[in-house]
C-alpha cells in the first residue's frame, strides 16, 4: 500500500513522522476524508474547500495546492488499485500524509445516544485533529451499548453525531441543526439538503432539544462514508430516509459518470 508524505510516494510500512509533529503532539492539524466511487472521488472540491478554511483558521499554510493534492490522490488511487474505498488527507502545521485504499461498504442502521459533550462552535466548522470530544462522546456511546453519541450545544441543542450529521422528520419536515449552532458544513449534509429541495420537501435548517427526537417520525445520520444512515431507535419509519438514499446514489452515479 503506498501514500504520500510530505513529498514522497512511500509504502504505508516505511512511513513516519518526527516524534516533535505537533499533530502528534497536540492534535494541530486538520484532516478530510471521502469516499471514492469506481475510482473517482466523490465532491473532492468542496471537501478540499472545507479543509484550506480549517487550515486558515489554524494559521497553517497548506504545503499542496488543491490541484496537486488531487493529482496525488489519483496517483494513489491507480497506484493501490482503488476501486471503492476511502482517500484521506491529514495536514498538520509540520507534515501532510495523503492516503486512499480499498474498502467495501455495507448499508448500516445506527443507534444513537445523548452525551452531555458541549462541541467548540468555532472548532466544529472543520475537521480538526483534536478529536477529544468526540472521543468522549463516542466512549458514552459504547458504554450505553450505541453506535452513536449525539453531541450538544451551549444551549442544549442537538447539533451532531461524533462522526456525522443528524437529519429528523417532524410532520412531513426535514429538519437539521443549523451551522450557526456548531455543526459540521458536511459534504452530504450539503448534498442531502439539495436533493431534499429538489424533491420539494420542506426543508429546515432549525435548532431543536434533543428529546424532541423521541417526537420524530424517522432520524438519519450523514457523512462522507456511511452516506445516509437511519437511526433506528428514533424512526418510526424511513420513508423519507429510504427516498433520500435512493436519490443519493442516482446522485453520485451522475456525478462519478461526469467526471470521467
Amino acid at each position: 500500500m503506498w501514500v504520500f508524505l510530505n513529498g514522497r510516494f512511500v509504502e504505508e510500512t516505511q512511513a513516519c513522522v518526527p516524534i516533535h509533529d505537533r499533530g502528534f503532539l497536540y492534535g494541530d492539524g486538520v484532516f478530510e476524508t471521502m469516499r471514492v466511487y469506481n475510482g473517482r472521488l466523490f465532491r473532492a472540491a468542496a471537501h478540499l474547500q472545507r479543509m484550506v478554511a480549517g487550515l486558515r483558521y489554524l494559521d497553517i499554510q497548506p504545503r499542496l495546492a488543491s490541484e496537486e493534492l488531487l493529482a496525488v490522490l489519483r496517483v494513489l488511487i491507480v497506484r493501490n488499485r482503488v476501486g471503492d474505498g476511502v482517500a484521506r488527507i491529514y495536514q498538520t502545521r509540520d507534515s501532510l500524509l495523503v492516503q486512499a485504499r480499498a474498502q467495501e461498504f455495507a448499508a448500516r442502521e445506527l443507534t444513537v445516544v445523548v452525551s452531555n459533550v458541549v462541541v467548540d462552535p468555532q472548532l466544529s466548522k472543520f475537521k480538526t485533529a483534536n478529536r477529544l470530544p468526540y472521543i468522549l462522546a463516542q466512549q458514552h456511546a459504547q458504554r450505553h451499548g450505541a453506535d452513536e453519541a449525539l453531541l450538544l450545544g451551549s444551549q442544549g441543542q442537538a447539533v451532531e453525531l461524533t462522526t456525522c450529521n443528524i437529519f429528523a422528520v417532524f410532520d412531513d419536515e426535514l429538519w437539521t441543526p443549523p451551522l450557526s449552532d456548531g455543526a459540521l458544513p458536511g459534504v452530504t449534509r450539503a448534498a442531502v439538503l439539495e436533493l431534499a429541495r429538489s424533491l420539494r420537501m420542506k426543508v429546515r435548517e432549525q435548532s431543536f432539544r434533543p428529546s424532541r427526537l423521541e417526537e420524530a417520525n424517522e432520524a438519519f445520520a450523514t457523512n462522507s462514508l456511511v452516506e445516509i444512515a437511519p437511526i433506528r431507535n428514533w424512526s418510526k419509519t424511513n420513508r423519507v430516509t429510504t427516498r433520500l438514499q435512493k436519490a443519493f446514489r442516482e446522485l453520485v452515479e451522475r456525478e462519478i459518470e461526469a467526471s470521467r
